[in-house]
């Protein structure tokens, strides 16, 4: 039994949540809150201070993208090919700007100050505005449309789809759906990824009140 650990929210622990569905391998999504997780850190259950982790019968596993990437390898969502399986590699590690500039304002108290920096991040010259452009170039250089232009879907889409469309679900204050609406390539692949039928079946029964609405077809028209 594989058991992945992470808090009740998609975050960066849903893209390892798709592959393990779809690997075929039993396991157990268990699901925490704060105080269960300053608990675990303090008894040394974390191996570096923080979740997701995935536990396993050799050991556990932290850190989102080696948790993904042995995920991914289970479900046959990294290519056997080396340069392509690199260029997944290459597309994962390139994706933490964006990230990184959210994380600065999680922890400002005031809402209206977090509000203010959030949409500063999206103003022409901000940090995620700047990583959607590159998101937009590098999609639409895809020949095969997929993000890092494997002959099928990888783990890069699962990571990119699933970290990338959460944003603009409503949950963080001062991000709206809009922010988003004008990246032609990137509602082109949103279609792709949702209306892949892996995903597509993955995600049923989700509704456009659940908190991964962004992840249903038609979830940007």
């Amino acid at each position: 039994m594989h058991r992945l650990i992470y808090f009740p929210v998609p975050g960066r622990a849903e893209a390892s949540r798709i592959a393990l569905s779809l690997s075929g391998i039993e396991w157990e999504d268990v699901e925490v809150n704060g105080l269960e997780f300053n608990k675990m850190k303090q008894e040394g259950k974390l191996p570096w201070g923080m979740l997701p982790i995935l536990q396993t019968k050799e050991g556990t596993l932290a850190e989102s993208s080696a948790i993904l990437r042995y995920a991914g390898k289970v479900a046959g969502l990294v290519p056997e090919d080396p340069f392509q399986a690199a260029k997944v590699d290459e597309f994962i590690d390139g994706m933490g700007p964006i990230a990184r500039a959210m994380d600065t304002t999680f922890g400002i108290e005031d809402v209206n100050e977090r509000i203010r920096l959030r949409k500063q991040l999206f103003e022409p010259d901000g940090a995620a505005t700047k990583a959607l452009n590159l998101y937009d170039e590098k999609l639409g250089q895809s020949k095969s449309g997929w993000a890092a232009n494997t002959d099928a879907m990888s783990i890069a889409d699962l990571k990119l789809f699933t970290e990338l469309f959460a944003f603009f679900s409503g949950t963080y204050d001062g991000i709206e759906k809009s922010m988003v609406m004008g990246y032609k390539n990137i509602l082109n692949y949103h279609q792709k990824v949702a209306n892949e039928e892996r995903i597509k079946n993955h995600y049923e029964g989700i509704t456009v009140e659940d908190i991964r609405w962004t992840f249903l077809p038609g979830a940007f028209e």
